[in-house]
């Protein structure tokens, strides 16, 4: 597990990757717009739809539950913070 230290204000955010994991795969677009992921939440909306029009539609959840981690890790850098391995 990483955690994020901001090195302006030493302020240090460590994520769960597993509730991260979780959180993606139980409420999918909701996830990233909590998270504030916005653009994630609507392709995680928009490639849902097109996918259930063929029965497919969980792959989305599921590939969105594997990314998130990376995702998650990726905001934080975007945002100036340094990675810290624990």
């Amino acid at each position: 597990m990483s955690s994020y230290r901001n090195p302006q204000n030493n302020h240090v955010v460590a994520p769960n990757n597993f509730l991260v994991v979780l959180g993606a795969f139980l409420l999918g677009p909701i996830f990233f717009f909590c998270i504030g992921e916005i653009g994630h939440a609507f392709a995680n909306i928009i490639l849902g739809a097109l996918l259930w029009m063929i029965f497919l539609g969980w792959i989305v959840w599921i590939v969105y539950a594997v990314a998130a981690p990376s995702i998650v890790r990726s905001k934080w850098m975007s945002k100036g913070y340094i990675e810290q391995s624990n």
